[in-house]
């Protein structure tokens, strides 16, 4: 076996991993970030949406390869990923639209269309679920996989809002391929002005099917104060994982 360090790859759809990378690890060879996106040229977007979902697929592809050189991968802002697997459906597989502007406008207006059949949306959920798959793949072979994404508010019927940031952004069915699922929130304490004085981050553990012990745990794992300098905790608790 090999005394070379394990290498932790990121997917950073929104820029995360590698401002992380660059405040902190910036000397780590062993931490490589991957840019998904692939830009247009020539054209009134920014996002080839098609041949960035392509190439996403062929850097987790690559991760497969190279399996044995790795501890972990990172997939961040899952909700962009979303988004991909959403603009390849109108765009290249409905023709409902030309491009990511057209796609963003549900309402079907001008030389734009609607998705004109509910089982259309199959199409983005198999999208979507090529990472699930590829990702799935990676944990068999002993690689750790993390994704991210942000939370976003629950709606009624009606349109109300019924939890603010209550449940994750991502295609709906994720959840059940998940074995940990952990939301990280942060609770802030005021003075009298109104200002924010002290700022707690937590993380719950909403799911934890391979430590049930975990189920619905809340850590605090950092503590901001002003005129202090932060106290990180950490989460010791996914070395158990």
């Amino acid at each position: 076996m090999s005394d070379k360090p394990k290498q932790f790859w990121v997917i950073d759809f929104d820029n995360g991993g590698s401002a992380t990378k660059s405040a902190f690890y910036a000397n780590n060879d062993n931490i490589k970030c991957w840019e998904p996106w692939v830009m247009n040229k020539n054209d009134r977007t920014a996002y080839d949406y098609p041949a960035t979902h392509d190439r996403t697929v062929k850097i987790m592809q690559f991760a497969l390869d190279s399996h044995e050189d790795l501890w972990g991968v990172l997939v961040t802002g899952i909700d962009l990923w979303d988004s991909v697997a959403t603009n390849c459906m109108r765009i290249q597989d409905l023709g409902l639209s030309k491009d990511g502007i057209e796609a963003a406008d549900n309402r079907g207006q001008g030389e734009n269309k609607r998705v004109q059949s509910q089982w259309d949306w199959s199409i983005r959920t198999t999208r979507f679920h090529q990472l699930t798959a590829l990702s799935r793949a990676l944990v068999k072979r002993g690689v750790n996989v993390f994704w991210e994404t942000h939370l976003k508010d629950v709606y009624n019927k009606q349109g109300e809002i019924t939890a603010k940031e209550g449940q994750p952004a991502w295609e709906k069915t994720t959840a059940g391929y998940m074995y940990q699922i952990i939301h990280c929130r942060r609770r802030d304490s005021y003075d009298d002005d109104g200002e924010v004085t002290r700022s707690e981050f937590t993380a719950t553990f909403e799911k934890s099917k391979t430590d049930a012990t975990l189920q619905g745990q809340r850590s605090t794992i950092l503590i901001t104060e002003q005129g202090k300098q932060p106290s990180w905790l950490g989460l010791p608790e996914l070395q158990r994982l």
